[in-house]
């Protein structure tokens, strides 16, 4: 069928179900169809709106090409819809995201003739699980039911960034749908958080300034145990804690750190320079994935705690390795789980010493001391996570 150009209307609705070819694959087609014409009809429907071709439309009238146009008849608006987004869904090019979106946006029409075959067949009410629906949808996607969800989630973001890095490759869907997850998470529990009227143990002190301004006492400290900061950057505070610690200590005490693979040694020295005694280096498994560190082609299964002491260690036996659990992170981003500090307060002090944070983050450390009837000192230079430790020790205290 011959029409012409200015006869065929193009539908926003429509539109919207039509991926954007990347600009190289639209100057090859434009080239193609430039130089040898356009084999493949256009097709419309009645009324000259196009259904598929709107890429190969645009082309034929940006070159004011004539095209050949095919009308193809639906008995409803749900079966014309369905069509133009299955057309696109064959295209090779597609990324599993897009294919996402754009079932997604088929979803509810897909849904309608569900019901209306069912209604056909003298069946009422919803007899098909949502497990089923979800499967049969990322079938059309050509993913799981599972993935078809969690790219919902994602193109539910909006986040431009976030769907970019999806469909070039760069993160996985997976890798994505954890990072909403958690961030999520993170908003949920800083809501909860900030709900909590606070009111702190009698037993605690916790100070919005930097760990070098507090006034300690002198060899009062029966442990230590913290998570500075360990960017080329800020290993400076690691000395700073050094000679706090070797103050602040009572003869026996301990003080435990977290600190990077690469900066080890360096902080060894720093410890040793303040006259502090290296103990053990415990081992805290990773609950998570591995982390990967390309220069050393190491996936990285743990993390150091350096243990210190002052003096001579009067605790008890304690194991040198310690399975961590995912359960903080959704509040701050470089929090620790509870189960390192509740095991190694419980076994390295006896209830009324005193345990100090100078790095608090959000008040993990402290929630064990607390838990553990421990007296505890913190501090946080960042207000924000300073409030948030304030509320977890009062519903600590709670427990």
């Amino acid at each position: 069928m011959s029409l012409k150009l200015e006869d065929i209307k193009v539908s926003e609705e429509y539109q919207k179900l039509v991926p954007e070819l990347p600009k190289e694959e639209y100057a090859q087609l434009k080239s193609s169809i430039s130089n040898n014409g356009l084999y493949l009809p256009i097709i419309i429907n009645e009324n000259g709106i196009v259904l598929d071709g709107h890429h190969r439309h645009k082309i034929c009238t940006e070159l004011k090409i004539e095209a050949k146009y095919k009308i193809k008849k639906f008995e409803n608006k749900t079966d014309e819809i369905i069509f133009v987004g299955e057309c696109n869904l064959q295209r090779r090019q597609l990324t599993p995201l897009q294919r996402i979106n754009l079932v997604s946006k088929l979803e509810p029409f897909y849904k309608e003739k569900a019901k209306e075959r069912m209604s056909e067949a003298g069946r009422g009410g919803n007899i098909t699980t949502p497990s089923k629906v979800r499967d049969e949808l990322g079938s059309k996607a050509n993913v799981s039911g599972r993935q078809y969800e969690k790219g919902k989630k994602i193109l539910q973001t909006n986040n431009e960034d976030l769907i970019s890095n999806v469909n070039s490759g760069s993160k996985t869907i997976n890798k994505a749908y954890h990072e909403i997850t958690r961030q999520e998470k993170r908003e949920k529990h800083q809501s909860e958080i900030k709900k909590i009227q606070v009111k702190l143990p009698e037993n605690v002190q916790i100070y919005n300034k930097p760990f070098q301004e507090l006034n300690i006492k002198d060899n009062s400290i029966s442990l230590i145990i913290t998570d500075p900061p360990y960017a080329e950057k800020d290993l400076y505070l690691y000395q700073d804690l050094a000679k706090q610690a070797a103050r602040v200590l009572r003869d026996g005490g301990s003080l435990m750190c977290y600190a990077g693979h690469f900066c080890i040694d360096r902080v060894m020295e720093y410890m040793k320079a303040e006259g502090l005694k290296f103990h053990w280096i415990i081992s805290v498994i990773h609950a998570g994935p591995s982390a990967s560190v390309f220069g050393k082609k190491i996936l990285v299964g743990y993390k150091p705690l350096l243990w210190f002491t002052k003096g001579k260690y009067e605790g008890e036996f304690v194991k040198d390795t310690i399975k961590s659990e995912f359960q903080g992170k959704e509040l701050h981003e470089w929090a620790q789980s509870t189960v390192e500090s509740d095991y190694y307060i419980k076994y390295m002090t006896l209830e009324n010493d005193i345990v100090y944070d100078p790095f608090l983050g959000q008040g993990t450390f402290g929630v064990s001391a607390v838990k553990l009837k421990r007296q505890f000192i913190g501090s946080e230079i960042n207000p924000e996570h300073f409030e948030n430790a304030k509320r977890l020790l009062t519903l600590a205290n709670k427990s």
